[in-house]
């Protein structure tokens, strides 16, 4: 155990961070809701706060916030200290944000929330009249356009297609009418050659062609894969459940910038997102949060996905099912949004992106040592007790 006061403090904003860093990869990995996603705050402040996961990551976050935390049962100068770390953390942030924004594509955005409750959204009896729902709301968002549908690109949620996009050509061709042949990211489940289905994202272009495929690759748990440390003979998930695709990817559509896309809460894996060895231009989230209701979920989920905008440097457009439908740019500042249970689209021109952050280039090697020295030096300084006292 750590000497009483700064010491144990910071050994134990070590070991948080440490811990919260395996929840990454132990059992199949969730890190879900981290203390460090506290500082997505909505609104300017949030924006302001954010800015040093451009740098640490939020993993990076949680290991200040957990030291700061321990300052009431540290030392006057230590909370001293503390206070200074946290106004370098806010001047860093304003400093951030007031540079220019990047140059932008020139190109819109169309998000489409459906708004499918989810005891419907299989239902055979429905299939029909959800797929009619989301091509009017996608007639109606680039109708609204006008001569700048020319330069848009439309994205529907994570398995907002209740018809198998890869063999369905009427349903493909009949997208691409109502998007105006402009490329369209469609969530959609398929099956493989394996025979096993896979919760999939399709790149559209003209007369529906199937020009890009994305298989979602961080799988949920005991909700889409049995993972496969259970003891043997026991079966969660029928059939093992979904595939599993190859991990993160560039997708690149005719006149549009690149993309890399995150299905569902693939967006809490921090430095697990984007193809290194071919860095987006963008990110897209395409979600379904019906699961959660009206309830911390989707806004823990819309705040991770913030989050990834700041560590990446990369704008961030995330369209769900029932909401949160929102767009941040680079900087993780929020663009417009559709709040939860409502039907619509929003249009959003698409924001340019940083060069690669500091996080970005090295990921979690940056928390994970800082978290480490934090460990190592809460304890190792107790053993030094007759040397160096704690402070009062």
């Amino acid at each position: 155990m750590a000497t009483p006061g700064w010491q144990r403090g910071l050994a134990l904003a070590g070991a948080w961070t440490l811990a919260d860093l395996a929840r990454q990869f132990v059992a199949s990995g969730f890190p879900w809701n981290p203390l460090g996603s506290v500082w997505a705050i909505p609104g300017v402040l949030g924006d302001v706060l954010l800015q040093p996961a451009s740098l640490i990551g939020t993993p990076g976050l949680t290991l200040i916030t957990v030291a700061l935390a321990s300052l009431p049962c540290a030392s006057r100068r230590a909370r001293v200290l503390g206070a200074a770390v946290f106004l370098a953390w806010a001047g860093f942030g304003i400093a951030r944000i007031s540079q220019n924004p990047p140059a932008a594509p020139g190109v819109k955005i169309v998000l489409v929330q459906g708004n499918i409750p989810q005891g419907q959204k299989w239902s055979r009896q429905r299939a029909l009249d959800i797929f009619q729902h989301y091509l009017e709301l996608t007639r109606s968002a680039l109708a609204a356009l006008g001569p700048e549908a020319d330069s848009a690109a439309v994205v529907w949620p994570e398995t907002a297609s209740p018809f198998l996009l890869a063999s369905d050509t009427a349903a493909r061709e009949a997208i691409a009418v109502a998007a105006r042949n402009r490329p369209a990211l469609i969530g959609g489940v398929r099956f493989g050659d394996d025979g096993r289905p896979y919760n999939s994202l399709f790149a559209l272009s003209e007369a529906g062609t199937i020009v890009w495929l994305y298989d979602k690759w961080h799988l949920v748990p005991f909700g889409e894969y049995q993972p496969g440390w259970l003891p043997i003979g026991i079966q969660v998930v029928p059939g093992g459940g979904f595939g599993r695709g190859p991990g993160p990817r560039t997708l690149r559509l005719p006149g549009m910038p690149s993309v890399g896309p995150l299905i569902c809460y693939e967006a809490i894996f921090p430095a697990s997102i984007v193809e290194s060895a071919d860095r987006p231009e963008w990110l897209v989230n395409v979600t379904n949060d019906a699961w959660f209701g009206n309830s911390s979920g989707p806004r823990q989920h819309l705040a991770a996905a913030r989050s990834r905008a700041v560590e990446e440097g990369l704008p961030l457009l995330r369209v769900a099912n029932t909401g949160i439908t929102a767009g941040f740019d680079a900087f993780g500042h929020e663009l417009g949004r559709i709040g939860l249970h409502e039907a619509g689209t929003l249009v959003l021109p698409l924001p340019g992106a940083l060069p690669a952050t500091f996080f970005a280039r090295f990921g979690l090697l940056v928390p994970g040592a800082l978290a480490l020295v934090c460990f190592i030096t809460g304890v190792a300084i107790r053993g030094c007790g007759n040397e160096i006292r704690p402070l009062r």
